[in-house]
């Protein structure tokens, strides 16, 4: 899978505004419900939340990749939020989130593909370059560059 499948410049927003993780979650799903990406909002969030009660995703650095696995998904996406103020989301270092990564994937997915895209999704912000330019993108079109070639580079090392 080819980061252009997973992300458009309509899935990512540079000054998302929210207090809760929950509200930050839910912005970025609407995102996705808008792009016909998933049919049903509140089955998607139900998943996301789910999966958020069984340990955080909040990875430290300011960084969090929450993730659902739902049969309202009509195709795996990933919706980028870079938040105006950090928000607490019981991160692994203790430090709040201003970056945020949601993962979709249709839960009849049976090769695994969430498993591939959140491990090159976790890679890709191993680095440290690519981590501050996500934060300092001017544009959707920069962030989706970004993407595009940390993904698909981490996507060709799993290959």
């Amino acid at each position: 899978m080819n980061a252009n499948e997973l992300i458009n410049k309509n899935l990512i927003d540079l000054n998302l505004c929210a207090e809760t993780k929950e509200e930050v979650i839910e912005k970025l799903a609407n995102m996705m419900k808008t792009e016909g990406r998933i049919l049903d909002l509140d089955e998607y969030m139900k998943s996301v939340l789910e999966r958020e009660s069984i340990g955080t995703t909040g990875i430290g650095e300011g960084i969090a990749i929450p993730h659902g696995k739902s049969d309202t998904v009509c195709k795996t996406s990933v919706a980028i939020g870079r938040l105006k103020e950090e928000v607490e989301w019981d991160s692994l270092d203790g430090k709040p989130v201003k970056l945020v990564f949601l993962l979709a994937v249709n839960s009849k997915d049976s090769n695994n593909i969430h498993l591939k895209i959140l491990s090159s999704i976790a890679s890709m912000l191993m680095n440290d370059d690519i981590v501050k330019k996500l934060y300092n993108a001017k544009s959707n079109e920069e962030i989706i560059d970004l993407i595009n070639e940390g993904i698909n580079i981490e996507m060709t090392k799993n290959n």
